[in-house]
């Protein structure tokens, strides 16, 4: 019998759930279900902006992941019902967050190791594309996925100039800033219609550059070539296995950008910044009059 499991998101805790769905099905057999619940309120604090919005995961980002997760060999169905209609023996993948993690830090896919009890290989790739899938027309030297959180902001991504060809695969507004705050010039916005297209981009990049997001949580199942910019206050995002590094500085992505590309590139000093949580939300975007009456009542009584 087939194995289901559960799981609220976000999107990038899903991805980092799936070696222990990976591996718990290779034990049972038999490929297994795994359900999203359509219902689940995100209840962000202050003034964060997440694309989706008051839930944890909406119709639209179920419809951005599901071409990714639904070709995985392990599994048997995606499925996003009301919480009302998950099975009673679904597997609760959200067990990690009423236990003793530290939830500030450590591999987000250890904390299911942890969790569950169950041992996998971290360093093992845990997603795939389908065998015959086309590379994309576009590809890149170095391929960028920069949210607006989570950042470091005394990289100087104006070393990437001569890089090659420099592509950034996300949100238009987070191009948008990344461009604004590295200064780069013929930067290609690469944009996608779902997550599986997003991978396909990846495999064909000869290395990829993020922050910690769902981008990089899927550069990390793929074991991609790949290097992360920590932000070191939350470290949750941790790359192992394959071709890859870490960097808090400049200079160490850019040594590791000119091993892997073959050419030393020159060197550039880091920008006055540090850590921040978030950089800017999206132009426009104020939190729902529910979480601004919430903020208001709260300063009143303060």
């Amino acid at each position: 019998m087939a194995l289901s499991f559960k799981h609220s998101g976000r999107l990038g805790d899903i991805v980092c759930a799936l070696p222990l769905v990976k591996r718990m099905a290779e034990q049972r057999g038999s490929a297994a279900d795994f359900y999203i619940p359509d219902d689940v309120p995100s209840r962000l604090e202050g003034n964060v902006y997440h694309p989706g919005g008051e839930l944890m995961v909406s119709r639209v980002l179920f419809d951005f992941i599901e071409p990714l997760i639904a070709v995985q060999p392990y599994i048997r169905g995606l499925h996003f019902v009301p919480s009302s209609a998950l099975p009673a023996d679904a597997i609760d993948l959200d067990r990690f967050r009423n236990g003793d993690l530290n939830l500030k830090a450590g591999m987000i896919q250890g904390w299911y190791r942890k969790s569950f009890g169950i041992a996998f290989a971290l360093e093992d790739a845990w997603l795939a594309l389908p065998d015959g899938t086309p590379a994309p027309d576009e590809r890149f030297d170095v391929l960028v996925n920069h949210t607006t959180r989570f950042c470091n902001t005394r990289i100087n991504y104006r070393a990437l100039q001569p890089a090659g060809r420099v592509g950034f695969i996300g949100l238009g507004y987070e191009y948008d800033e990344f461009i604004r705050g590295s200064g780069l010039v013929g930067v290609a916005h690469v944009e996608v219609r779902n997550a599986l297209e997003l991978a396909r981009h990846l495999v064909a990049a000869r290395v990829v550059v993020g922050n910690q997001s769902l981008c990089f949580a899927i550069a990390e199942g793929l074991k991609v070539t790949r290097a992360l910019e920590v932000y070191e206050p939350v470290p949750t995002a941790i790359p192992v296995g394959g071709r890859c590094t870490e960097y808090i500085h400049t200079d160490g992505l850019l040594s590791f950008l000119s091993e892997e590309l073959g050419g030393e590139l020159p060197p550039l000093p880091d920008l006055d910044g540090g850590f921040v949580d978030s950089i800017k939300a999206q132009d426009g975007w104020r939190p729902p009059l529910r979480k601004r009456l919430k903020q208001w009542l709260r300063q009143r009584r303060a």
